[in-house]
């Protein structure tokens, strides 16, 4: 199946470009995808600043990033065990900061 990434503000950045297509084995899940974008793509697991470290995820949990599935928030799908489907829209947010 084919899926569709689109990394946003420092994110798109780091994994230099605005928008992935994969070809994924079907059942693929979120937590699976987030590996294959850390390991071949330069999803960073965390984020340094002045004020210390932002960890986005580890094997276990995702915590700093938000994510999109067509426009839903994986929190109210399954998580990291939710399943992608064939051309999904996946979209990778960190976490909203501001004043």
């Amino acid at each position: 199946m084919i899926v569709t990434v689109k990394p946003y503000l420092f994110l798109r950045e780091a994994m230099g470009t605005k928008e992935i297509r994969l070809e994924l084995p079907e059942n693929t899940t979120v937590a699976d995808l987030i590996a294959e974008l850390a390991e071949h793509y330069g999803l960073p697991e965390s984020f340094e600043s002045k004020s210390g470290s932002l960890v986005f995820f580890d094997r276990e949990v995702i915590s700093g990033l938000i994510i999109l599935i067509d426009g839903r928030n994986i929190n109210l799908l399954n998580g990291k065990d939710t399943v992608l489907k064939e051309s999904s829209v996946i979209t990778l947010f960190p976490p909203a900061a501001g004043g």
